[in-house]
């Protein structure tokens, strides 16, 4: 038996020694060119792999959690662990592997525009700023992905920069070494690695510098903790908690774990809800409002008789069917039909223009030929944009936006204004959830708010949002036009941001549309968070539409006659403070605008969620005749 092994081994070994001999005679006989080809790109291969593997273990990075900047840390203990300091410990185990990840909580950043005119702390500041915190950790308790996936992308871009960083590093010392050995660097390591003394003392320092720079993330404490049977159903359930916070999260856990059921069921059901009403609406053509309840249309017979007398008087109005700009509709249309003034007599939810019919309106480029309302959108419609404002970081409404691009085919989501509450850095979340919202393929345009910052405004466009900054700009098919607002508004008050007033700012983009129109490039949608700029836009009517949120009230659509034609202006938004967090306890409105080939607005809906979490779809209406009131611009700031 043992002969028979000796002599299987040798034969092994003499058949490795041919196959080395092989080897070694087919590399030989390739080109010098081709040894050197494979020779680099195994070194980079192999140094590559090392550096990725070295950055990537020992990453850190700054990324916000809840209210909180927080320092995060990969570790190689598979465990996520968030440290609380002297209230305790979070853990779970890592999805990763052997990586884990440490957490370490760090301040609360103060006001993000401090020393730039920021409102002095007062009782009422420091209450409305505790307040913001609040909101932020129970968005923390009810969407832990948006901070997670935040906070990963940050270890793995320092990963990425200290991977770049070591693969430099080596090359750097590989070129040095072939300098310094005249080229013959193999040669050189090859008979240094002959001597003893050189070989040992050259693994013994590598194994010293991996170890060095691996050890600390090694060193992550043994997870601690129990599980707390009150957080069961929550994102938090399998998390291990220690100290203090387990305390806080045992006494306190029912009623957050009953604060996220509630407000899970309220927008499982309002989406519900939207998709039945939207669905209803789609097979009325748009015709009339259509409300949802518990999935359920309300009062389906009288919303199919509407849309059947809708229908009927359609067919024998000319004005419907008109190829005539200036055709006015009649008087006794139906809701969807008529003017916005008819149809918002008639909508359930109050939402539609307040314009008053007039004579008929004159020819502009904000007027469309053909037919007007729902068959407009149907024989005409080009370009779908959907219109949010005031989201102020409620992610439940700002994930039901996203839901309604979908419904809507939207080629164009808008977001006017107030995204965030503070604009605070860990509040640019709020950017991420409305990014990942948006369905991918659909363009992005956004104004800044009040409430928004230049952090708000730097995450938006690195997310690839165009973000309006005084000139005109091509989204969609849309030439679109819009500034940050002239004020800021963190916790405590109100202050103008730079030299110019919201009227000001109005006469700069007044100035900006007429000098593009006249240059050739019309101005189509002038996208801006205060209606207090429309006056000077709508004295000189270069812009066909402007697009405000603000003052936390449904204005709906009317029309005024500019300088240059006919001015449409839609003002929207949330009841004041109805969408901060959880539950809406205010109408919350978002709109949908239809346009054509040229850029023209045909028609324009609201979608609005109710506090009982009911939806109702708008039917589709056409501008309202010239005489309506001008979107409230002499009214004062509430938002």
């Amino acid at each position: 038996m043992l002969s028979a092994a000796r002599r299987a081994a040798g034969r092994l070994r003499r058949g490795g020694r041919r196959c080395l001999r092989a080897v070694r005679w087919w590399w030989s006989s390739r080109t010098e060119s081709f040894r050197t080809v494979v020779r680099t790109l195994g070194l980079l291969v192999v140094t590559g792999a090392f550096s990725l593997a070295l950055g990537v273990s020992t990453a850190t990075a700054s990324s916000p959690v809840g209210p909180h900047m927080a320092t995060w840390s990969v570790t190689l203990d598979s465990t996520a662990t968030l440290d609380l300091g002297p209230l305790g410990s979070a853990s779970v185990d890592s999805p990763a592997g052997i990586l884990g990840v440490e957490v370490v909580l760090g301040e609360i950043p103060a006001e993000a525009d401090a020393g730039q005119g920021a409102v002095p702390v007062s009782t009422r500041a420091l209450g409305e700023a505790l307040s913001a915190d609040g909101a932020s950790y129970v968005s923390l308790a009810s969407h832990p992905e948006l901070t997670i996936d935040r906070g990963v992308r940050a270890l793995v871009d320092d990963g990425l920069r200290r991977a770049g960083l070591i693969e430099s590093i080596i090359l750097c010392l590989v070129a040095a070494a072939r300098l310094a050995a005249g080229g013959r660097l193999r040669d050189a390591v090859r008979a240094a690695l002959t001597r003893d003394t050189a070989s040992v003392l050259m693994t013994a320092s590598a194994a010293v510098t991996v170890v060095a720079l691996v050890v600390p993330a090694l060193s992550t404490s043994t997870p601690r903790g129990a599980r707390i049977p009150a957080l069961e159903g929550t994102p938090w359930q399998d998390a291990r908690l220690s100290g203090r916070i387990a305390d806080v999260a045992q006494a306190y856990g029912p009623r957050v774990t009953e604060f996220l059921a509630d407000s899970d069921a309220f927008y499982a059901s309002a989406r519900t809800n939207l998709e039945t009403a939207w669905a209803a609406s789609e097979d009325l053509e748009g015709v009339v409002d259509v409300t949802a309840a518990q999935g359920r249309v309300q009062d389906p017979q009288g919303v199919e008789a509407a849309a059947e007398a809708a229908r009927t008087r359609a067919l024998s109005t000319p004005a419907q069917r008109s190829t005539d700009p200036g055709a006015a509709p009649a008087e006794d249309e139906p809701a969807g039909t008529g003017t916005g003034s008819a149809a918002a007599a008639a909508s359930p939810s109050g939402a539609g223009g307040s314009a008053s019919p007039s004579p008929s309106p004159s020819p502009g480029r904000m007027t469309a030929p053909g037919a007007t309302g729902p068959w407009a959108v149907r024989d005409q419609g080009r370009t779908t944009v959907v219109l949010t404002t005031d989201l102020h970081c409620n992610l439940e409404v700002i994930t039901l936006a996203g839901v309604l691009d979908e419904l809507a085919g939207a080629d164009i989501h808008m977001d006017d204004g107030d995204l965030t509450m503070t604009g605070s850095e860990p509040e640019q979340l709020c950017v991420d959830a409305l990014s990942r919202a948006v369905p991918p393929g659909v363009e992005r345009v956004a104004t800044i708010g009040n409430h928004d910052s230049a952090s708000t405004a730097a995450r938006l466009r690195a997310q690839g949002w165009t973000v309006t900054d005084g000139t005109v700009r091509r989204v969609g098919g849309l030439t679109v036009l819009g500034d940050v607002d002239a004020d800021r508004s963190p916790a405590g008050g109100t202050y103008q941001r730079g030299g110019e007033s919201a009227v000001q700012l109005g006469q700069r983009l007044a100035q900006t549309s007429c000098r593009s129109a006249r240059s050739g490039t019309e101005v189509d949608v002038v996208l801006i968070h205060q209606p207090y700029t429309f006056g000077p836009l709508v004295a000189d009517g270069c812009a066909p539409l402007l697009l405000a949120g603000h003052v936390h009230q449904e204005r709906g659509m009317s029309v005024s006659e500019g300088g240059n034609g006919q001015v449409a202006q839609l003002v929207s938004g949330a009841g004041q403070g109805g969408v901060s967090l959880g539950q809406v306890t205010e109408d919350a409105y978002m709109h949908v605008l239809s346009f054509d080939a040229e850029g023209r607005v045909l028609a324009w809906r609201a979608v609005v969620l109710h506090p009982d979490a009911s939806v109702t779809v708008g039917a589709w209406q056409p501008l309202p005749v010239a005489g309506g009131q001008a979107g409230g611009a002499q009214a004062q700031p509430t938002g």
